[in-house]
């Protein structure tokens, strides 16, 4: 009777000793990272102390906050970057239940202005939303590495594809398997309600979808018929309070915008091309509200200017750039869409935030990555730079690899060209000199 042998994998192990060597890509980007985080803090030291003094009785409460958040998410960034993105892969399930299940105790919790978004033990708070967007990262990437892809299929092999087996590929493993599991976290996040949550977590989401080429145009076809259901959602928008009065304050009438919305405004307004100068905003002086939080780009407008908060959106613009080209040189396809996952929330964040603080957008809660005051956030998304870094350094190790086989290869055939070379030059003179005999 013969016997199946099953196929044993290696264990992953939870951390690597050397993910591998640092590229200057990698380290540009992490200098990208510093400059950002540096500026973060000084512009929410500037838009906190009057607010802290009043609010807290102490000028450095916000910063202070943020600092020790900033540490702690630091550490974070330091144990993720060395810790194996196959065994993050591996984990993707059971990380996944664990945030189904967080996001299940968040509705248990005492709402805080009409909404249930925070887990809270003691003192301390966690926005299991900004997990549940990190998990979703890693959730379908690996869903979207996973998936078979037509496009590389041999010409031969492709040409002999039933239209029933096209299908099965493009819709059901491509497309409905990496979106299933965006389906309960939605509706968790609507009932909290977090519509802002619910945007990023589906824009990310589907980022990666449409750049890992899943479901091809059927993609495009359902990002376009997700928009026609929110245009549909949103003529009924009167039927969902929340989202009711979301809406009502987005006009461009003066008279009828919400006083946060008017306030932003003024704020950026009043800064012109210069800026009042760093510490000179008078809108933080507890007239915007927010402002330590959603709205902090408008005091960055009030205080430096056009000139700063161009400079600002460069900054991010370059890091995101960076990271992309950090994820395109990563050592596989799912690390590719896990960095592409990140970089993309962060620009997804910081077009919402700006285009809210501007009115372009109606008022959703998006905070300023690495600005707004918030320590989840801000701890998590150190986290994510740690595992971009793993994804950095392994990146470089297997092309590094590369580089070596390819130099091996290159070093044997010039050894072979030599050897071949060596012999015709002997067999000529052997045959010269038989002649000469």
């Amino acid at each position: 009777m013969a016997t199946i042998r099953k196929k044993h994998r290696a264990p992953v192990s939870v951390f690597q000793r050397d993910p591998g060597p640092w590229s200057r890509l990698l380290i540009d980007w992490l200098a990208t990272l510093a400059v950002i985080m540096i500026f973060g803090l000084v512009m929410l030291f500037s838009a906190s102390y009057t607010t802290g003094y009043l609010r807290m009785g102490d000028s450095f409460h916000y910063i202070k906050q943020q600092a020790l958040c900033m540490m702690i998410g630091l550490a974070c960034m330091f144990l993720m970057s060395y810790m194996d993105h196959r065994f993050l892969r591996k984990m993707v399930v059971p990380g996944y239940i664990i945030v189904l299940a967080m996001l299940a105790v968040t509705l248990t919790m005492a709402p805080l202005n009409g909404c249930r978004r925070w887990i809270r033990f003691g003192g301390l708070t966690l926005q299991s939303s900004e997990v549940a967007k990190f998990e979703m990262i890693l959730f379908s990437s690996h869903l979207a590495a996973k998936a078979p892809q037509v496009e590389r299929l041999d010409p031969e092999r492709r040409i002999l594809l039933t239209p029933r087996e096209w299908l099965r590929v493009r819709v059901w493993k491509q497309l409905v398997v990496p979106v299933l599991p965006l389906i309960p976290v939605v509706i968790l996040l609507a009932m909290e309600p977090h519509m802002s949550g619910i945007v990023l977590t589906v824009a990310v989401v589907g980022t990666i979808l449409l750049l890992s080429g899943s479901g091809g145009v059927l993609t495009w076809a359902g990002a376009i018929t997700a928009g026609a259901l929110l245009e549909t959602l949103l003529s009924h928008v009167d039927s969902i309070p929340y989202l009711q009065k979301r809406l009502d304050g987005w006009t461009q009438d003066l008279s009828k915008m919400t006083d946060q919305t008017v306030q932003s405004l003024y704020a950026i307004g009043s800064g012109g091309l210069k800026g009042l100068g760093l510490g000179n905003s008078v809108e933080k002086q507890l007239w915007l509200p927010e402002s330590t939080n959603d709205f902090i780009f408008s005091v960055v407008c009030e205080e430096l200017g056009f000139i700063g908060a161009v400079l600002i959106i460069v900054l991010f613009v370059l890091f995101i750039v960076q990271g992309l080209l950090i994820a395109y040189k990563a050592e596989n396809l799912y690390c590719t869409m896990v960095g592409i996952g990140i970089m993309a929330q962060i620009a997804w964040q910081v077009f919402c935030n700006i285009a809210v603080v501007t009115n372009t957008l109606p008022n959703t809660g998006i905070s300023l990555p690495f600005f707004s005051s918030g320590g989840t956030s801000l701890i998590l998304l150190l986290a994510e730079m740690g595992v971009m870094v793993n994804i950095g350094r392994n990146g470089e190790r297997v092309a590094q690899q590369r580089e070596q086989m390819r130099a091996q290869r290159e070093a044997a055939r010039a050894e072979r060209e030599a050897e071949l070379a060596r012999k015709t030059i002997d067999l000529a003179s052997a045959r010269a000199a038989r002649t000469e005999q």
